[in-house]
């Protein structure tokens, strides 16, 4: 049973059409891979909106597949998280002994690095022993350390899911596949679609066209796919942007990055694409932000228009400043490292003051001066101004002078020194910051609380994760605790937020609909 391949340029029609024939064999419960986890409820909506009711079949991601096949294999382990497997890279580098890479392993960002680099080396079905140089020691370390733990890593699941496919005639029922929304593939991926095209009807859409240079970086993936798909099973669509799209957006996808565009064929631009400059991001960004505001206040929702940027990360700062500032409701999608939110940068002062090694006078009135300390800020600045004009720095006269002058305890540090279990100094710690900040009194609804809650939430779940880190037989320390905490993701928004601007990457952007689109 080979593959079928459905290529085509953007708005050519792949997509409907792989939906389609998606919705004709429901019977067979067919499986549908869809790019990213937030793209699940947009397609099922998009499919009920053609068919009314979908009462079979499933939707979800390569990994979603992965997991789904992988539980059936006879030496199966629960995946471990990601602060799990950030703890697992750590020890792996502490018990290997280097030699060139010693001098960058004493930093702290070598372990992060190295889990990139062992996630592309198992995603590519790179085996330890293939590694090469001191790179090989520490794969087969941090192998060993899952294997202590009994469980397996992500990258380490999808290998043994497709080897699973590729060797078990159990390991797949004939379900019909359907994939679109990627335009690369792992090893893994690689090897799971061509096992499952030996077992069932595969149908893949790929964004190509020959010849087109705009396309090229794909050729290899679509030569790939059509060598799989085998003689007449290629479907290349026509190209319909002019069907779907402004006669100027149709123009620039069939004209982007040829050699020699022809002027006279460009059809006038009649506000279909506008060019913002200004001086700086933050002059810029207040340009597009004054775009979107006329284009709301002339009727168009906001969750139909999109800025996409090249890395939500980066450009989320200067994004919220300016759009916060002129009122453009916006809503980030992606995640954050807890370390940036409200409620992280407070609890991380007060641990810097009551666990750091070397806690200062700006620790502990940082997070004094925040909400999350319940205490008034001109009363916090007060005591911070006696002590500066006292000139005491010390940390030891820091909490006993503050503590006179509030003629009562700090709040949260006697009780994160007087609990031995980090876990559990840091679970009631987060308890408390929301207590001091919200209150108990009526639920908290404004956007700081719900991104509070948020990232109380993210911290609840790195701790759940570390606890269950301890339960496997792995150590934990107070500063092995806080620098996982420190990475645990908070998500920013929910996808599609009704009411706001969505801030999408590229990758999300490419496989969803939007009136405007701001880049």
């Amino acid at each position: 049973m080979p593959l079928t391949l459905l290529a085509g340029p953007a708005h050519a029609g792949k997509v409907a059409l792989l939906l389609e024939r998606y919705l004709a064999v429901l019977p067979l419960e067919p499986v549908l891979i869809v790019p990213n986890a937030p793209d699940v409820e947009r397609v099922e909506r998009d499919l009920l909106r053609r068919a009314g009711v979908l009462l079979s079949g499933s939707i979800g991601t390569f990994d979603d597949l992965f997991r789904q096949i992988a539980k059936g294999h006879p030496a199966y382990r629960a995946p471990v998280g990601e602060l799990q497997r950030s703890l697992a890279v750590r020890r792996a580098v502490e018990r290997v002994r280097l030699d060139g890479l010693a001098a960058s392993a004493r930093f702290g960002g070598f372990a992060d690095a190295l889990a990139a680099v062992l996630t592309e080396l198992d995603n590519g079905l790179v085996e330890p022993h293939e590694a090469p140089g001191e790179l090989a020691a520490l794969h087969e370390a941090y192998r060993a350390e899952l294997a202590a733990l009994g469980r397996w890593d992500l990258p380490l699941l999808r290998r043994h899911a497709a080897e699973r496919v590729a060797g078990d005639l159990g390991a797949w029922a004939g379900q019909p596949v359907f994939a679109y929304g990627f335009e690369d593939l792992t090893a893994a991926e690689w090897s799971l679609l061509e096992a499952l095209a030996g077992r069932t009807e595969v149908t893949v859409s790929l964004p190509y066209e020959p010849g087109r240079a705009v396309l090229a970086s794909l050729e290899r993936t679509a030569n790939d796919l059509q060598a799989l798909a085998g003689p007449g099973r290629s479907e290349e669509l026509p190209a319909r942007s002019a069907e779907w799209s402004q006669p100027a957006l149709a123009h620039l996808e069939r004209a982007l990055f040829r050699d020699s565009p022809d002027p006279a064929a460009a059809p006038p631009i009649d506000g279909a694409i506008r060019f913002l400059e200004g001086a700086g991001s933050r002059a810029t960004l207040e340009l597009v932000a004054a775009d979107l505001l006329e284009l709301i206040r002339d009727g168009l929702a906001p969750e139909r228009i999109a800025v996409v940027c090249p890395s939500v990360e980066r450009w989320r700062a200067p994004l919220e400043t300016a759009f916060g500032s002129l009122g453009v409701p916006f809503a980030v999608e992606g995640s954050s490292p807890f370390r940036e939110t409200a409620l992280g940068q407070a609890l991380l002062a007060a641990l810097r003051f009551a666990w750091g090694a070397d806690p200062t006078r700006n620790d502990l009135y940082a997070f004094l001066r925040t909400p999350y300390s319940g205490l008034a800020r001109s009363h916090v600045d007060y005591v911070e101004g006696r002590l500066r004009g006292r000139a005491i720095r010390r940390p030891e006269l820091v909490e006993e002078e503050t503590r006179k002058l509030r003629s009562a305890d700090l709040p949260l540090i006697p009780a994160l020194r007087a609990t031995a279990d980090p876990i559990a100094a840091l679970r009631e710690a987060g308890r408390a910051l929301l207590r001091a900040a919200h209150g108990l009194d009526a639920p908290p609804t404004s956007d700081l609380a719900r991104a509070d809650l948020r990232a109380h939430e993210a911290l609840s779940e790195a701790l759940d994760e570390l606890a269950e880190w301890r339960r496997l037989g792995g150590a934990l320390s107070r500063d092995e605790a806080v620098a996982a905490i420190e990475r645990a993701p908070v998500r920013l928004a929910r996808p599609l937020e009704a009411g706001r601007v969505h801030v999408i990457d590229l990758l999300r952007a490419r496989t969803r609909s939007y009136d405007t689109v701001v880049v």
